[in-house]
């Protein structure tokens, strides 16, 4: 039986991974013609809302959200990124939220057409290229790992990338800690390794805050050590759960 389990389990992630796949080829074209990330992510949403729903109804994973704001706006998100659909949940439970996408996943012939219209590329304009999108009421969600989780838990150092950003927009910071009973889709790790029984995605979040930039000392710094406490409250986030707090 625990046999029978484990590939009736893989079987269905694949399933439903092609059938991501092939939606998003087949809203690639809406994607081009919007273009725009404001329209293009609403779209994406409307897909990852039901595929998050059938990984569910299916019994593959669950999620608890109960912790988690979803009413946020014009907030930089830092959460860590312990699995593959990381970005599909987050989006799909928190709207009006773009992400920052590394340049690999341009490369990805079922996903590039909608990377590029619904994520913000990881460069040096990037706070430029936000300002817009934060003041009109968007969330900006940032992995500060910059890949997903080590398969054997805990997180990787993070990149100052989201502490410039926040120092140099403004925006309210919002740490979300990402928590699974069982690790699955991480980083070489096969989709259709989902174990017998259901994994509980916990999401929680804290409450914003605003960090100002000191004009008088030099953003390095000041973004080394804002860094460091976007790690500890992410890390705080996933040891309450683990406590059971």
């Amino acid at each position: 039986m625990r046999r029978i389990r484990l590939v009736v389990r893989g079987a269905l992630s694949l399933l439903l991974f092609a059938m991501f796949g092939i939606g998003g080829i087949l809203i690639s074209p809406i994607a081009l013609i919007l273009r725009s990330p404001r329209y293009c992510q609403r779209l994406v949403r409307a897909l990852w809302i039901p595929l998050v729903g059938l990984f569910r109804f299916f019994g593959i994973i669950g999620v608890d959200s109960k912790n988690l704001s979803t009413d946020i706006r014009g907030c930089v998100i830092a959460a860590n990124h312990p699995s593959l659909i990381d970005v599909v949940l987050i989006t799909a439970l928190i709207p009006r939220t773009l992400y920052v996408a590394k340049s690999s996943l341009l490369r990805n012939p079922f996903m590039a057409t909608i990377v590029r219209h619904t994520s913000l590329p990881v460069d040096e304009n990037l706070p430029e290229a936000v300002v817009p999108y934060l003041s009109n009421g968007w969330n900006v969600l940032v992995f500060p790992e910059g890949t997903r989780s080590p398969i054997e838990g805990g997180m990787h150092p993070f990149h100052r990338g989201v502490a410039q950003l926040i120092l140099r927009t403004g925006a309210p910071l919002v740490c979300l800690g990402v928590s699974l009973t069982r690790k699955i889709l991480s980083k070489n790790q096969s989709p259709c390794d989902m174990g017998e029984k259901r994994v509980i995605y916990t999401l929680k979040s804290d409450a914003p805050t605003r960090h100002v930039p000191d004009s008088a000392r030099a953003l390095r710094p000041q973004a080394v050590a804002l860094t460091g406490e976007i790690y500890n409250r992410i890390n705080m986030l996933m040891r309450n759960e683990k406590n059971g707090e």
